[in-house]
């Protein structure tokens, strides 16, 4: 199995029907299958289209963690739009400044941040399976923007093209798929 983009990635999991993510929020646990996910993945990418929204423009994450925040930002992969993640703690004027330099199209926000008329909340998010042809990516494509935290100056962002993140990814899970067989008696581990 060749990975050369996150699209690869996603292909490899689109489909499976065990859980891939367990949230609590506070009052019960929510579980999604990889299946699901990738269903509302799809979806994300269509209203993206819909929007005007397409390969190398950027969309700005301000939320806490989610299960969406995960479907979203593989919407972005599918659409080849580019992630630009920022603390949820962050203040909305750093909020402003980051999407301005940025030069978004749109913000996705969480329930435990402040919204602004026009941002798209998280927990509206589409979760049923939709259906999206995803961009013909490259390795060198550029998949996220991440903004650093200067101690002594303005924040400056990062640019993390698909090629990174699979650098990172790729040998870790060579290294947990030698040892899965020891895992068995202690599955499902999450």
């Amino acid at each position: 199995m060749k990975r050369e983009t996150l699209i690869d990635f996603f292909n490899d999991f689109a489909n499976i029907p065990k859980t891939f993510l367990v949230f609590d929020d506070g009052y019960r646990s929510h579980r999604y299958s990889y299946a699901q996910v990738a269903g509302a993945a799809r979806s994300f990418a269509a209203r993206l289209r819909e929007a005007g929204i397409g390969p190398g423009e950027r969309v700005l994450f301000w939320s806490e963690n989610r299960p969406e925040w995960i479907a979203a930002f593989w919407g972005c992969v599918l659409a080849g739009v580019v992630v630009v993640p920022i603390d949820y703690r962050a203040s909305i004027e750093m909020r402003d400044r980051i999407a301005g330099v940025a030069g978004v199209r749109a913000v996705l926000t969480g329930d435990e941040v402040s919204s602004r008329p026009g941002d798209w909340k998280l927990r509206e998010l589409d979760w049923s399976a939709g259906t999206f042809s995803p961009v013909n990516a490259q390795p060198g494509d550029l998949c996220q923007i991440i903004f650093t935290s200067g101690a002594t100056a303005e924040p400056k962002g990062v640019t993390i093209t698909h090629a990174n993140i699979l650098a990172n990814v790729i040998p870790v899970e060579q290294e947990i798929l030698k040892y899965r067989k020891w895992s068995i008696p202690f599955a499902p581990i999450r």
